[in-house]
């Protein structure tokens, strides 16, 4: 209907039937004019001048190279694109060959059919003439990952997901960046030993056999970091070389970090342990990338028994255990020659074993759990941690217990169990978890926590048994006289002061956590941009022979010079990289720490809430009730009827309720001194704060220093260019 009157009923499209949506790349027919325009009189008469011609959709192939723009695509397609343009499959200004284009299939897992359906879509059928450009492959990669997650690979399929795209598995993509890295740093080598470096020069030629991550993390989009974290700085200690390790002298920045090894242990960046082996000399300084390291650290606590391995530990579940123990020595943080720490305790460090267990449907991961202070290394699950954990919360349900890592989570409908970048936050989650029981000054001298980490066997048959035995750690406990007088009369208002500023903190640092992952990713983006830039300048000198062809005496100089700028970016973006990851196992895992710590205090007073309820008042009502018949049946006639032991029943209730009423009191008494004890033991966390930024800051200005050394032997290197002077 028109503003000013009804206008004729459309006629439906004869090549669309009626209640049949069509599809979003589907060409669609236009209507000779426009009748419900609202200068339109509404006579049909003819063509009114207001009308405009309705465009055409664009066509399939059109669509195709408008589709994805690489403004809206994630780096990886980016990654791909020009990796496969610098591998020799280039046909012009910006396009590859479609051979090259095809090569993203290999050992992606997608079939034949599938592939060609897919090729089809993005050519047409047809050879293009002048090749792929970006935005085609795009779609081309895109394609390829909704086949990879057996979802319907169309045009439509693509638009629906702009916003989250597919990051699809190209193992040939990585294959060819690896061996387009490795002959670009050798051809830098090559010439940097053709032409001898100032004397001044501090930063490093690429390593060959050093890898460059390029692609972002797979979770980007989870909210809150469900408990967990990534890895690098693994065994430097940016101190004092170690002799028993390979330090690479000619590699200045790598040089400056040296490794940690034999019993010295000092790490640089992360508060918690991961797995580590001690690298070979030859390939020192990927070992300094991807193997793990570092160790926990914190206020020291109250050392552990140790029942033998072979053993299941004696006393009960309800005994507080040993309280004597060696005191092993634990490694401390430092950082660019910085602090160790004071503190001696005990580390665990968690690892996954590359093998599942179990059959078909049924197969679970399997983690080494390892404490060097108890020389115990056993073989644990997943759910082995889940009970652990549920036996502690029906004994210690008013202490400050750790948090376990989910499971599982999902993301846009998929489970991310098996995501490798998942496996490895949940393992870090893990870790904490363990060190956050074995520093506790209760928790660590509970028998189950000795059992789990001690006791070699399985536990699968033990769990039914020991969860039924596990009571309340108040249970059969006495009441001092002078306890309930010693507590401070404002206790319950310092509790509500704490929860409420301990609700509002751990809220502020799951934002925080959140931040610096965005953070860390924009680090691998601009590194990444880096070491683009440098490919770029490579290319650039390849040609400055032809461009400067009326005299090439200064293209030598000049493509020296250029080389050198190329050759420094390299190094910028492996620092960025590096410096990323070691935010991640440093900077991060210490503010997951201490969220951790804080949502465990605040589940605490959540569980106050929920078990330390007693039912007082109407026991004394009762006892009252009770009492009055007791005094009613003394009080009767000498003949009255009365029923045999009416009134030892009485008696014996009164008796009853009265004692529950002094252990419930005495209860609520302990669950005071308790949580009391607790905030105590929790004001320590402040101290780990200090340390978190005193060990960031240092680690940000070791990393500002590599790179001004980097960037001060540039300007060295580049004074030889041409200057026409």
């Amino acid at each position: 209907m028109s503003l000013f009157g009804s206008s004729p009923p459309e006629e439906p499209n004869e090549s669309t039937p009626l209640g049949k949506p069509q599809r979003l790349f589907e060409d669609d027919r236009t209507t000779g004019t426009a009748n419900s325009s609202i200068f339109d009189d509404g006579d049909g008469s003819g063509p009114s001048p207001w009308d405009m011609p309705t465009p055409r959709k664009s066509a399939k192939g059109d669509m195709v190279k408008t589709l994805l723009p690489a403004t809206s695509v994630p780096e990886s397609y980016i990654d791909a694109f020009d990796t496969i343009l610098d591998s020799g499959y280039r046909t012009g200004a910006g396009s590859i060959t479609l051979a090259g284009a095809k090569r993203i299939f290999e050992g992606s897992g997608v079939n034949a059919d599938e592939q060609a359906r897919i090729t089809n879509i993005v050519t047409g059928g047809q050879e293009p003439s002048s090749g792929l450009g970006r935005n085609e492959f795009n779609v081309l990669v895109a394609l390829t990952g909704l086949a990879q997650e057996h979802e319907e690979a169309t045009l439509d399929g693509v638009d629906e997901r702009r916003r989250n795209l597919p990051e699809p598995s190209l193992p040939a993509i990585q294959q060819m960046r690896t061996a387009k890295v490795s002959e670009n740093t050798e051809d830098a080598s090559h010439s940097s030993r053709e032409t001898p470096a100032p004397p001044k020069q501090s930063t490093p030629e690429d390593s060959p056999g050093k890898s460059r991550r390029l692609r972002k993390d797979s979770l980007e989009n989870l909210d809150a970091d469900p408990w967990g974290s990534p890895a690098l700085h693994k065994g430097h200690t940016h101190t004092v070389p170690v002799q028993n390790e390979a330090t690479p002298s000619a590699n200045p920045v790598t040089a400056a970090r040296p490794l940690s090894g034999g019993a010295v242990g000092t790490r640089t960046t992360s508060a918690f342990t991961t797995h580590s082996e001690v690298p070979d000399s030859t390939s020192s300084t990927l070992a300094n990338e991807d193997a793990s390291a570092g160790q926990n650290d914190g206020g020291g606590w109250g050392s552990l028994g140790n029942p033998g391995q072979g053993e299941l530990p004696t006393g009960g579940f309800g005994s507080s255990g040993d309280e004597q123990g060696n005191q092993a020595s634990a490694s401390g943080r430092s950082l660019g020659g910085g602090r160790v720490n004071r503190h001696i305790e005990e580390t665990v460090t968690v690892t996954l074993l590359p093998e599942k267990e179990g059959v078909f449907m049924f197969q679970h991961r399997n983690y080494e759990v390892k404490s060097a202070r108890r020389g115990s290394t056993v073989i644990r699950r997943y759910s082995d941690f889940v009970w652990l954990l549920d036996c502690l919360h029906k004994r210690y349900p008013f202490r400050l217990l750790p948090l376990l890592p989910p499971k599982r989570i999902a993301v846009n409908g998929r489970h991310l169990a098996t995501d490798v970048n998942f496996i490895e936050k949940r393992r870090r989650g893990l870790v904490r978890f363990a060190n956050a029981l074995v520093c506790h000054p209760i928790l660590s001298q509970e028998e189950l926590v000795k059992m789990f980490l001690t006791v070699p066997t399985e536990l699968a048959g033990l769990r039914k048994q020991v969860s039924s035995s596990v009571h309340e750690e108040f249970t059969g406990r006495q009441l001092p006289p002078d306890l309930e007088d010693s507590l401070p009369t404002n206790l319950m208002e310092t509790f509500d002061t704490v929860r409420s500023g301990v609700r509002q903190s751990a809220e502020a640092y799951i934002n925080l956590c959140t931040l610096l992952e965005r953070l860390m990713k924009r680090n691998q983006g601009i590194a990444a941009d880096y070491l683009r830039f440098s490919h770029a300048l490579i290319n650039l000198t390849e040609n400055s022979e032809s461009t400067y062809a009326m005299d090439t005496t200064d293209v030598p100089p000049l493509n020296g010079g250029i080389k050198s700028t190329a050759k420094h970016l390299t190094t910028s973006q492996t620092l960025l990289e590096d410096e990323a990851k070691a935010w991640d196992e440093g900077v991060l895992e210490d503010l997951k720490k201490q969220r951790d710590t804080l949502v465990g205090v605040r589940d605490m007073f959540d569980r106050r809430d929920r078990y330390a309820k007693d039912n007082i008042p109407y026991l004394e009502r009762r006892i009252e009730a009770n009492e009055h018949k007791l005094q009613g049946l003394m009080n009767r006639p000498p003949n009255a009827p009365v029923k045999p032991g009416e009134q030892e029943k009485l008696e014996q209730a009164v008796r009853t309720d009265k004692q529950s009423i002094v252990d419930q009191h005495a209860r609520g008494v302990f669950i005071k001194e308790c949580i009391r004890d607790e905030l105590l033991y929790f004001q320590h966390s402040q101290y780990h704060i200090s340390k978190l930024h005193q060990d960031w800051s240092q680690e940000r200005v070791k990393y500002a220093e590599l790179q001004a050394d980097n960037w001060r032997a540039l300007s060295e290197e580049v004074e030889n260019m041409p200057s026409g002077d």
